[in-house]
């Protein structure tokens, strides 16, 4: 009797080919019951993907639509549509595609995925890959449809697609790693353009999500800045976010929530219902760095200081911001977060050498009510501001200091000390002024 060796790889690719064609017989069965086309169609695909990942191949569409029901897609699983164009179109209320199992590796090129407007659980997405190791999507569209992909301890790239008319997120990200989402166009979506984050995990991150074009997000699913921002990024690092193009946003271009080394450099923002940027509640060594931003209630902010570590270590640099505006998008919050600034932080922070024009409150804003410690203001150009640079004095705040800006055309005055939101004191930009604030040290600005 003779013995065929194969090898433990190749008896895992095949088990997870024979557990994605095990649903063949289920759609045959149901398309001679029922009459049922849609199910007829996703067993003839359902077979021929198969068998073409079998054989080592990639499984090539046909032009034109196919209306499927849900595909499990198989080890290797590589689809490539028609170069006159491929739609897969959803046929009922759930996920298009997806896997069951852990894979190494699954690749979809040149396809439009269409939810077709039907329903899909909130907790999952047009597209679901969850363990896969290198998700590959490129030369894509995924519209029509609620979250469009939804991966969950990924890795990969996501690359030159196009996410649209989505009333959840266009890329949902949960607990991955080494994601390159880069080159995408991202529009017209309910809650966020991409919503990178992890819960509880200590683990390098290092995903890049750059060269992007997100406009027009709404916050479909409310809160108070969950939802409505061109890029999220929660509670992991490092994470880069760079030369994004990120326009009419309910609420952020940027937010950083609790992560750490998060780099967010070289965008160009416009039109925010709340602050253009943040690094907020527990980040830690944030970076904002080259990054235009017009038209939106605030600028930039690192905010919520706690401790070291804990909302601290921001490095605010050559960032230009203009167009502020009133702009206060949920109630609880709105009168209370020191609206109408360019720049804010609190906590080992630097500020350096960034341009804001034409604020009607504080250009720049050194702490917050009793949260200052370690924060420098230096070399920056701040110009037709109602006030220039605003220090928070409340309590018994840690160093700061106001060195050589340049201010010019300051309406109300230059320097000022703050307690909560009310200015108390003269000009301490003057020359001979006092200073009569503890930890705070003032010299070499120059008033234009």
């Amino acid at each position: 009797m003779i013995t065929l060796h194969v090898p433990q790889e190749r008896r895992r690719v095949l088990k997870t080919i024979a557990q994605a064609a095990g649903f063949i017989p289920f759609y045959r069965a149901m398309a001679r019951a029922q009459g049922d086309p849609v199910a007829a169609a996703t067993a003839d695909f359902v077979a021929g993907l198969t068998e073409a990942t079998r054989v080592g191949r990639p499984y090539r569409l046909r032009r034109g639509v196919t209306t499927l029901y849900r595909v499990v897609l198989p080890e290797g699983a590589h689809l490539i549509g028609d170069p006159g164009g491929s739609t897969l179109r959803l046929g009922y209320d759930g996920g298009l595609l997806a896997n069951d199992t852990p894979l190494r590796a699954v690749t979809l090129e040149n396809i439009v995925f269409d939810g077709a407007g039907r329903r899909i659980n909130d907790a999952f997405g047009l597209l679901n890959f969850y363990d896969v190791a290198q998700v590959a999507l490129e030369h894509c569209t995924v519209r029509n449809s609620t979250t469009g992909l939804f991966q969950h301890r990924c890795g990969g790239r996501v690359r030159l697609c196009t996410f649209e008319d989505l009333t959840g997120t266009a890329i949902h990200d949960d607990n991955c790693a080494g994601m390159v989402i880069d080159a995408n166009t991202i529009q017209r979506c309910g809650d966020n353009g991409v919503h990178h984050w992890s819960l509880h995990s200590k683990r390098h991150d290092g995903s890049r999500i750059s060269n992007n074009t997100i406009t027009d997000i709404a916050n479909r699913s409310g809160g108070l800045g969950l939802y409505g921002n061109g890029v999220r990024v929660a509670e992991c690092g490092p994470v880069t976010v760079e030369n994004n193009v990120i326009e009419r946003c309910a609420y952020t271009a940027v937010r950083n929530t609790g992560g750490w080394e998060i780099t967010i450099a070289n965008n160009r923002c416009k039109t925010f219902g709340e602050k253009a940027m943040y690094a907020e509640f527990g980040f830690r060594d944030a970076r904002f760095l080259n990054n235009v931003i017009a038209d939106c209630g605030a600028g930039i902010s690192a905010t919520n200081y706690v401790g070291p570590g804990n909302g601290a270590g921001a490095l605010i640099s050559g960032n230009i911001v203009s167009g502020l505006r009133p702009s206060h998008p949920d109630g609880e919050f709105g009168p209370r977060m020191g609206w109408l600034h360019g720049v804010h932080a609190e906590g080992d922070a630097r500020v350096i050498g960034n341009i804001v024009t034409g604020s009607p409150a504080v250009a720049i804003l050194a702490g917050f009510f009793e949260a200052r410690q370690n924060v420098r203001v230096e070399a920056n150009r701040l110009i037709d501001n109602d006030y220039a640079i605003g220090v928070a004095t409340q309590g018994d705040p840690g160093p700061c200091e106001i060195v050589e800006n340049d201010m010019r055309g300051s309406k109300k005055a230059n320097i000022v000390a703050m307690f909560q939101e009310r200015v108390i004191s003269g000009d301490l930009a003057l020359p001979g002024a006092a200073n009569p604030y503890r930890n705070l040290v003032i010299r070499g600005n120059h008033v234009l």
